[in-house]
């Protein structure tokens, strides 16, 4: 890569850098302030579900979250009457959890409004400028997973530090 090249891709992350902040942000607030009729962390993990039954590992792996955690999350969502838990077909030692038409219908209405909210935000943009955001979107969070995926692979395999 020339001087050029790099001085260039420089400029253009920095230039990224502040931009990304202030969306994270920008979205933690709207987020707080709308509403939403459940938790982001639900959503997420019930959209999931309605895939298909799962186990709560598949659902840390695919969430990139701690299995402690997603047993947080499920529990609420059971609570809640989102989820069940179903005998694994295949082990009857263990248990998939199963999205109920109450989680179905509440995933629906939220995707309904935060799409209805994405229209609007996007209403005066050309549609080839939406469809070419959404591939570069979808394309940045394929590469934020492999990184995360990658760092985790590197992490196991770096000796452990005795305390």
């Amino acid at each position: 890569m020339t001087m050029t090249a790099t001085s260039s891709r420089r400029d253009a992350v920095a230039r990224l850098e502040p931009e990304l902040a202030s969306l994270v942000r920008r979205l933690e607030m709207t987020y707080r302030r709308r509403g939403y009729p459940m938790e982001r962390a639900h959503y997420l993990l019930l959209a999931l579900l309605l895939d298909g039954e799962k186990s709560s590992a598949e659902l840390a792996e695919a969430l990139g979250l701690d299995h402690s955690t997603v047993v947080r999350q499920v529990a609420a969502v059971q609570e809640r009457g989102y989820a069940t838990r179903v005998p694994h077909p295949r082990d009857g030692r263990s248990m998939l959890l199963r999205a109920t038409p109450e989680a179905a219908a509440a995933v629906a209405a939220m995707r309904h409004t935060r799409c209805e909210r994405l229209d609007r935000l996007l209403a005066d943009w050309p549609e080839a400028e939406r469809e070419q955001f959404g591939a570069l979107l979808a394309r940045f969070n394929a590469a934020l997973v492999r990184s995360e995926r990658e760092e985790a692979a590197a992490t196991e395999r770096s000796p452990r530090r005795a305390v």
